[in-house]
């Protein structure tokens, strides 16, 4: 059976984008795209008195509502991209909760920055969030004012998490047809004291960080000898930022949900947090399944 594509919906504009973004995938990867317009019952507060009387008319009106709106989604996203099989389900609940339980089941779960809950001035949705920290496999966080004609950006540090990033970010490379980028940030180990080294340590860093690239790469030229690859070494002492800026001209960046530096507990290491939050485009973080 084929994994879907999963996004969630809301009929707020960055959705929408995700919801068409989502379709493209789902062509790509020739799966089937199921919109998922989760419907949470404010009335549920109020235990067994939801049952009777106005609460439950009212609570019927909502579905009602959202199950129209559904079917426009559905209607428009069809009508864009009629290869695609696409499937629409209500589902009752909280909408992280529901979406990071779909992501089991996903070969992708896609969403939006910001739905129609957020605050305007806030740069990622609280629902955007749980998802990229929580779901499972491949999260897609999708913005509106991307660049579609970009390479596919690839943050690695050697660790699994970023193997596993950059499998994806070569598959999506050689789909949409367009250049991998694949960066490694590095900075010299200090030294202030003792024998001075008979190397530069700038030199010698950016030696390691270019050989963790080929490393990297390396299998997947010989695998695919079509793919276009460029090795960028960026030389900051903050991965973050610097990735950030290197997503500007991306049509994708991917980077596993943490790294070397991370601490184990945490779901989401700081760069792959910085990027959902901050990148110029769709960031795509690569969860363990």
């Amino acid at each position: 059976m084929r994994r879907p594509i999963v996004v969630g919906v809301d009929g707020s504009e960055q959705a929408m984008a995700a919801a068409h973004y989502a379709a493209a995938l789902a062509k790509r990867r020739q799966a089937p795209l199921r919109l998922i317009y989760v419907f949470e019952n404010v009335y549920y507060g109020y235990g067994p008195v939801y049952l009777a009387g106005d609460f439950g008319i009212a609570g019927d009106q909502m579905r009602e509502a959202v199950t129209r709106a559904l079917g426009e989604i559905t209607r428009e996203v069809t009508s864009a991209h009629p290869d695609v099989e696409v499937e629409s389900h209500v589902r009752e609940g909280g909408a992280s909760a529901t979406l990071i339980a779909e992501s089991q089941e996903a070969e992708a779960t896609v969403v939006g920055a910001r739905g129609v809950g957020g605050f305007a001035e806030l740069v990622l949705g609280s629902v955007s969030a749980q998802v990229a920290s929580h779901a499972h496999g491949v999260v897609v966080v999708v913005r509106p004012d991307g660049v579609s004609d970009g390479h596919v950006l690839a943050g690695i540090d050697g660790s699994e998490p970023s193997r596993a990033a950059l499998g994806y970010a070569v598959s999506e490379a050689l789909a949409l047809g367009v250049p991998l980028v694949v960066a490694n940030a590095y900075w010299e180990e200090p030294w202030g004291f003792g024998k001075e080294p008979e190397t530069d340590p700038a030199v010698t860093a950016a030696h390691r960080a270019e050989a963790l690239i080929e490393e990297a790469v390396k299998p997947w030229r010989e695998r695919h000898p079509e793919l276009r690859v460029e090795a960028r070494a960026l030389h900051s002492m903050n991965p973050e930022h610097s990735l950030v800026e290197e997503s500007e001209h991306a049509s994708l960046t991917v980077v596993g949900s943490r790294g070397r530096g991370g601490f184990t507990g945490l779901l989401l290491g700081s760069v792959s947090r910085t990027l959902v939050h901050h990148a110029h485009g769709p960031v795509a973080v690569v969860h363990p399944k």
